[in-house]
C-alpha cells in the first residue's frame, strides 16, 4: 500500500512516497479505527500532520510520534479523520423526526463546526421514521449509536484530487446465501480461506427487558419498555431517560415516549450476547479482499471444530505490512446463527 504524508493544509510533505518497514492499519466499522506505520528518521519531517493511503478510503491523523534513537526510526500513529467528530459535541438538544440517516445527517450539518474540508455527501435516505434528541453527546458518539440500530455506519472518505473529505452514511452489502443480488461470500476451513481461527460466546451481561424512565416523578413518571425477552426468561435494566426534554408545545406525549425508546434500543446494544469470530484470512483465496468484500459487508462463516455456522457481518479488519508480507485479520459481529448441516452442504 502506498502512503503519502500531509501537512495541516494538506499538502504532501516528504518523500512523495512514504517508505516505511511496518504499517498496522486497522478499520472498523461501528468505531473509529487507527493506524500506526514506522518509518526511517531520516523520511520524517514535523510537519507531517495526516497520512493517506492511495486507493484507500481512510485518512489518518498523525497524533502520536516516538522517536527512538538507538534504531533511528520514528513511529507515527493516530485515529482515522472520522474521530474529528469527537471534538464537537450536540448542544444545545438537538431534535429531528425523520430516518436515523437524515438525523445523523442534519446534526453533523449543524454542529460539524470548523472540521476542516468536511463535506456531508448524498445519502439513501432509509429506514424507520423516528423521534429523536441529543443533548451534549460527541457526534462521533451520536452517529456510531444511531446508525448501528440499522446496522449503519458512517465515513469520512478523502478525494486527493478535489482537496474535500466526505461525511458518508452506508451500509455493508449482503454477500450470504440468503440473498441473489451479489456475489457470495464463505470463509471456512473447507474454502481453505481461514487460519487461526477465534471464537467467543459471552452472555454474562446481556439483558432483554428495558425500562426507561423519563420526565416526572414517581406514578407520574413517563416510562417506556422495550421488550427483547420474546416471552421468555427477563434480564431487566432500568435506563435513566430523565435528560430528555419534554416540551409540551412542540410534542406530544406519544412522540416523547418515542425519543425515550429510541433511547432504550440504543443502549440495549451494548447488553447483547457477544458472538465474536475473529481469524486470519488469506485475501486471494477465493474471494478477493477489496474486490469480492470489505469493511460491513454480511458473509457466511462455517467453523466446524464447534459445529456452528452464522450470517455475520465485518465490524473489524486489521491489515499488517511487515517485511514485505501482507496479512488481513477479519472480525465478525451482528451474527445470525444458520442451520450447521445446511450451511455445510452449500
Amino acid at each position: 500500500m502506498e502512503l503519502i504524508a500531509l501537512d495541516k493544509n494538506f499538502i504532501p510533505v516528504g518523500p512523495m512516497r512514504l517508505q516505511y518497514f511496518d504499517l498496522i492499519w486497522n478499520r472498523k466499522y461501528y468505531e473509529t479505527g487507527q493506524f500506526t506505520v514506522q518509518i526511517k528518521v531520516v523520511n520524517y519531517d514535523k510537519e507531517m500532520c495526516y497520512i493517506f493511503a492511495q486507493g484507500r478510503l481512510e485518512l489518518g491523523m498523525i497524533q502520536q510520534m516516538e522517536y527512538t534513537e538507538e534504531s533511528e526510526t520514528v513511529k507515527l500513529s493516530g485515529f482515522f479523520y472520522e474521530r474529528k467528530l469527537c471534538d464537537k459535541i450536540i448542544y444545545p438538544t438537538f431534535e429531528r423526526y425523520g430516518t436515523r440517516s437524515s438525523f445523523v445527517a442534519e446534526a453533523v450539518q449543524a454542529y460539524k463546526g470548523d472540521i476542516p474540508k468536511l463535506q456531508i455527501a448524498e445519502y439513501e435516505n432509509s429506514g424507520e421514521i423516528v423521534m429523536k434528541q441529543e443533548t451534549g453527546l460527541t457526534l462521533e458518539e451520536m452517529a456510531h449509536t444511531t446508525l448501528q440500530v440499522e446496522g449503519k455506519a458512517y465515513r469520512c472518505v478523502y478525494d486527493f484530487e478535489k482537496d474535500i473529505i466526505s461525511f458518508e452514511i452506508y451500509e455493508g452489502l449482503d454477500r450470504t446465501q440468503s440473498q441473489m443480488s451479489n456475489n457470495f461470500v464463505t470463509f471456512s476451513k473447507g474454502f481453505h480461506n481461514i487460519r487461526n481461527v477465534k471464537a467467543k460466546n459471552d452472555n454474562s451481561a446481556c439483558k432483554n427487558y428495558f425500562l426507561v424512565g423519563g420526565k416526572g416523578e414517581g406514578e407520574e413518571r413517563v416510562s417506556v419498555v422495550y421488550d427483547l425477552s420474546e416471552g421468555g426468561y427477563r434480564q431487566e435494566l432500568f435506563i435513566d431517560g430523565s435528560k430528555k426534554n419534554y416540551n409540551e408545545d412542540k410534542q406530544t406525549l406519544e412522540e416523547y415516549r418515542e425519543v425515550l425508546r429510541q433511547l432504550a434500543m440504543e443502549k440495549a446494544l451494548k447488553y447483547e450476547n457477544i458472538q465474536n469470530v475473529e481469524f486470519d484470512a488469506d485475501a486471494n483465496a477465493g474471494a478477493k479482499y477489496l474486490v469480492d468484500y470489505d469493511l460491513g459487508d454480511k458473509c457466511d462463516i462455517i467453523i466446524d471444530a464447534i459445529k456452528q455456522s452464522y450470517e455475520a457481518r465485518i465490524i473489524e479488519i486489521l491489515e499488517t505490512w511487515s517485511r514485505g508480507e501482507h496479512q488481513v485479520t477479519l472480525t465478525f459481529g451482528d451474527k445470525i446463527p444458520t442451520l450447521y448441516e445446511k450451511a455445510r452442504a452449500n
